[in-house]
């Protein structure tokens, strides 16, 4: 009989219910969803995950107070960690919540991992416990120092980089370019896993929906989607009213898409602001397009996967994605890609898509397809369970 497997995740993971009751607005949702789709789909091979999050966001000087919770969300136990809204004492409840709850997990005779999501100072004392009562020790690293920083930045990506080499047993990663920024071996690429495979769109309605969600900034692609839009009312192409954009998310550049929205001409722009988890689905659904358009030549080009790509491949989008990290490694030909940060270049591929739309639908089949390949829960399950658990020896 195999023993008993026991899976702690440690990270900042929300459900909107969580997020809403604390008022959490500096979370990140497609963070939160790779880690609860990570523990369902580790929890079909028999591994026990519990999500322990530190349900916390930017404190806003109210004092409000939120005590540990314990919730299940999509079937996932989750823990949710002490969190205040006073500044300072914030940081110090996160600092030493998790610390307690780690040692009660760990009562039952059980292999016990415990995988830290990135890493954060505010993990230090868990880590250090972690490794004292006996946890295998994992990091999850979804993205890596850019380098760009001072003085300052640098040596403090190094004070929190170190204790993770030290006490950390191996490391999972966003993307193969990180395997450069850590000295943890062995490592896994992982791309994280979808909830379940959606048919493609009827690509012969009247209109195209284009999509860009997450975090609006210009790291993000978001002033390159503003650029093209602008291009395209000036320009007003044939097929310009055949496209409607949809921006969710939140960020510094949503102001700008927010001005173009309130512009009548066509293309339309729906700018639609944070939305809840129901939502997001429900324009996930009607869109024919997924954007992914983090530079090519910025500081996340290599240094992270954007993970949006998954989930729209999933959800039968076509993607259009800039050419970074291992984007065409995941999606090969059931993408298509653009090799320049260049809002003309973004233009022109829209209208192919827009403008020969058998062959669109071909390609996010085959996106579709390659998700189901590499990302599908089955086979994400046991890869994560035979990585996390490795055979003593």
């Amino acid at each position: 009989m195999l023993p008993r497997r026991r899976l702690i995740i440690l990270c900042n993971a929300l459900d909107d219910r969580t997020r809403i009751e604390r008022g959490i607005t500096t979370d990140s949702p497609a963070a939160s969803r790779k880690v609860f789709l990570a523990a369902r789909a580790i929890a079909a091979t028999g591994v026990k995950p519990v999500v322990v999050s530190l349900g916390r966001g930017r404190a806003n000087g109210s004092g409000d107070r939120f005590p540990t919770t314990v919730r299940r969300h999509q079937g996932v136990p989750v823990v949710y960690l002490r969190f205040s809204h006073r500044r300072v004492i914030s940081e110090l409840v996160s600092l030493f919540a998790p610390i307690g709850v780690l040692c009660r997990l760990r009562r039952p005779p059980a292999r016990k991992t415990i995988v830290f999501y990135n890493q954060l100072l505010a993990y230090l004392p868990a880590l250090v416990a972690a490794r004292l009562t006996g946890y295998f020790t994992v990091l999850d690293l979804e993205d890596s120092a850019t380098g760009q920083g001072g003085m300052s930045e640098r040596l403090t990506d190094l004070i929190r980089q170190l204790p993770f080499e030290w006490l950390c047993r191996r490391a999972m990663l966003a993307c193969s370019m990180i395997a450069r920024e850590t000295r943890l071996r062995p490592t896994l690429c992982y791309y994280g896993t979808v909830e379940q495979l959606q048919a493609s769109r009827d690509w012969s309605a009247p209109q195209v929906h284009v999509l860009l969600g997450g975090t609006i900034a210009p790291d993000t692609g978001a002033l390159l989607l503003a650029d093209a839009i602008s291009r395209l009312r000036q320009e007003q192409p044939d097929w310009v009213k055949s496209v409607v954009f949809e921006v969710t998310g939140k960020g510094p550049s949503l102001p700008a898409l927010e001005e173009l929205a309130a512009d009548p001409r066509a293309p339309k722009l729906i700018v639609h602001g944070r939305t809840t988890d129901a939502e997001y689905r429900a324009i996930i659904e009607r869109a024919h397009v997924g954007l992914a358009l983090k530079p090519n030549t910025g500081d996340l080009a290599h240094t992270t996967f954007p993970s949006k790509v998954t989930e729209m491949a999933a959800a039968g989008m076509l993607v259009l994605s800039t050419d970074i990290s291992d984007v065409r490694k995941v999606l090969g030909d059931g993408a298509r890609y653009l090799e320049r940060d260049d809002a003309a270049l973004l233009v022109e591929r829209l209208a192919e898509i827009v403008t020969m739309r058998t062959a669109a639908s071909e390609s996010a089949a085959s996106g579709t397809s390659s998700i189901a390949d590499i990302c599908a829960p089955q086979r994400a399950g046991k890869l994560l369970a035979d990585f996390l658990f490795p055979e003593p020896g």
